[in-house]
């Protein structure tokens, strides 16, 4: 058994992790390519940041003109919540951040754990946000209007 597999198991005992072939399943990753806690921690955050820096940021702050399409097929509320999540990635990437300069191997357990709530809730949200905009871009018209100008 490797030592990565034997620290995670005695953190998932202690801290109510989830299980470790879970872990690899959702966030795709190789233990082989993990030689401690915190390289499970890395290989998780990558997942999770690079959706958020693909994804959800561009809705937030509309950076070009598709973003802003997709913005208005959101209504007030689903903005609100995609906001909400956005704070909650924000909080876990700099937990992550501290614990890339300052490895602790309870504070890592902890985040993965804090992860793994947060990713129970978010990858449905996600995916329903996928699937909204698919859906919205395949039906995506615009109107034409006839402009009155005032002299």
């Amino acid at each position: 058994m490797s030592e990565v597999l034997k620290e995670y198991q005695k953190m998932q005992e202690r801290f109510k992790l989830p299980q470790l072939d879970r872990l690899q399943s959702v966030f795709q990753f190789e233990l082989e390519e993990c030689c401690n806690i915190d390289g499970i921690r890395d290989e998780i955050s990558d997942r999770l940041f690079d959706f958020t820096e693909r994804v959800i940021e561009p809705l937030i702050w509309s950076m070009h003109n598709c973003h802003m399409i997709e913005r208005d097929m959101l209504s007030h509320g689903e903005a609100a919540e995609i906001f909400e999540m956005y704070k909650k990635i924000q909080a876990l990437r700099w937990k992550n951040n501290l614990l890339s300069i300052r490895p602790d191997p309870e504070g890592t357990a902890q985040w993965i754990k804090e992860m793994w709530e947060f990713w129970r809730n978010f990858e449905g949200r996600a995916a329903g946000l996928c699937t909204k905009f698919s859906k919205g871009w395949e039906t995506l018209s615009f109107r034409e209007t006839t402009m009155d100008y005032q002299a």
